[in-house]
């Protein structure tokens, strides 16, 4: 049997967390869940060339990602403020 299934790779550098930034991340509270957080976006990224959007075309909002990630809305909005500022 052949497998048509697609594969896709991400690539972390070794010190992805024991960079400054995630070890700062992980002290804050809820900083475990921002770091897993973090990689499921990563992930999510891979099928639309590591640009975060869902179904390849729509670019998600708070409460998308809170859906698709299975984490709650305030996690996530707490997650992206630690991640992107």
């Amino acid at each position: 049997m052949s497998d048509n299934r697609k594969y896709y790779y991400l690539k972390l550098k070794e010190n992805f967390f024991t960079d400054e930034k995630r070890v700062i991340m992980k002290t804050m509270q809820d900083g475990l869940l921002y770091s897993n957080l973090l990689l499921k976006m990563y992930l999510m990224s891979l099928k639309s060339n590591c640009v975060l959007m869902l179904n390849g075309h729509l670019p998600p909002t708070r409460q998308t990602i809170a859906t698709f990630i299975r984490h709650q809305i305030g996690t996530v909005e707490q997650a992206l403020r630690a991640v992107l500022y």
